[in-house]
Formats: C-alpha cells, sequence, structure tokens
C-alpha cells in the first residue's frame, strides 16, 4: 500500500511539473506607436502581444475600407467590396436621375434592379441594395476613392465620415436597405457629382 502511494505520489508530480512546463504567459500592453494609413494618422487601437502587434479587424476595415466584418451563424465573415458584375445588366438609364424618380425594375436577366442599375435583394426584413454596387456605380461615373467601413461611409484618406451610423440587414452588413439608399445616399451621389 505504501509503494502504491509513493508510485501515485511521484507521477502525479510530474504530471503536474508537466503541465506547467507548457503553461505560456502572454504579455499584453497596449502598442505605444501611432499608427499611419496612406500618411495620414489614425485611431486604430493596437495590441502588443508578446512582442506582435495585433488589431481589430474592424478597426482596420473603418481605417482602410475595402471589407467588412461581420459575424453570423458562429462564424466570423470578411467580405470585400469588389464583387463580380452581373452578366446581363440591366437597360441604361439617365445619369442625372432624381433620388424620387427610383423604382425597382425587372432586368433582362430576371433579377430585380433598382431604375439607377443597382441590385435589389429582397429578404424577409424588406429590400436592400449591395454596398459594392454602389461603389461600382459610383466608380462609372468618375467619383472614386470613396468606400463604407461597416456603417460608415468615407473619403478614402479622410479623418472623417461622410455618413455614420448606416443601417444595415441585421445579418449582412454588405446589404443596406433601399429606402435609405434613396432617401440618403443616392442624393448624395448627385452632390458628390456636381463637385
Amino acid at each position: 500500500m505504501k509503494k502504491n502511494f509513493i508510485t501515485g505520489f511521484i507521477t502525479g508530480g510530474i504530471i503536474c511539473a508537466a503541465v506547467t512546463g507548457f503553461a505560456v504567459e502572454y504579455a499584453v500592453t497596449a502598442n505605444p506607436y501611432p499608427v499611419k494609413v496612406n500618411g495620414v494618422e489614425t485611431a486604430i487601437q493596437g495590441y502588443n502581444i508578446n512582442d506582435e502587434t495585433y488589431f481589430k479587424l474592424r478597426d482596420v476595415s473603418a481605417a482602410v475600407g475595402g471589407f467588412d466584418v461581420g459575424f453570423s451563424d458562429n462564424t466570423i465573415t470578411i467580405a470585400t467590396e469588389q464583387q463580380p458584375e452581373p452578366t446581363i445588366a440591366p437597360a441604361p438609364t439617365p445619369a442625372n436621375l432624381s433620388a424620387s424618380d427610383i423604382t425597382i425594375v425587372k432586368g433582362e436577366d430576371g433579377n430585380d434592379y433598382t431604375s439607377d442599375g443597382l441590385i435589389v435583394e429582397h429578404t424577409d426584413e424588406g429590400d436592400f441594395v449591395f454596398k459594392w454596387d454602389i461603389l461600382n456605380m459610383m466608380e462609372n461615373q468618375d467619383i472614386k476613392g470613396y468606400g463604407f467601413g461597416g456603417k460608415y461611409f468615407f473619403k478614402k484618406g479622410s479623418k472623417e465620415n461622410i455618413l455614420d451610423d448606416i443601417p444595415l440587414h441585421p445579418e449582412d452588413n454588405l446589404l443596406i436597405p433601399i429606402d435609405y439608399y434613396v432617401s440618403t445616399i443616392q442624393p448624395l451621389i448627385q452632390t458628390l457629382k456636381a463637385e
């Protein structure tokens, strides 16, 4: 009995020492260095963990644009703004269309579009348009250098957002309600076009 107790005690000590030897301590500190995006200092909070710098994806997305970060169905999602163009585009409409003239039309490919050419996504929560589709339309109208970052619309390289708190689809942050697009974003595009 005494022999089994001593053997068990020694085995327990060896296991305890082995587990303690595998434990790793992480030193986490705030990043003390400024972060610049395209030469412009930003308010991205960095973290140094064992001499490596880490950033929150949402902070990087807001600073540089070009992708959205989300979480749904227990999955972290990262989506770029660039998506393929539809193979058959709807008939072109005048570029000076006012927001009140925008309607939903059926395209030759059977999909629904806004009358100014954006794909309409019908969901249980309502009708939406894609952020990347808005940016592509702006590029086609020579309105360049703008982007979406989460709920923000901004001019790239600027520290200030043009639009804050853009409403988004509850499960897909690439979708903007069509009524918000018509009432807010489309008039802003017309203003930017006039500049």
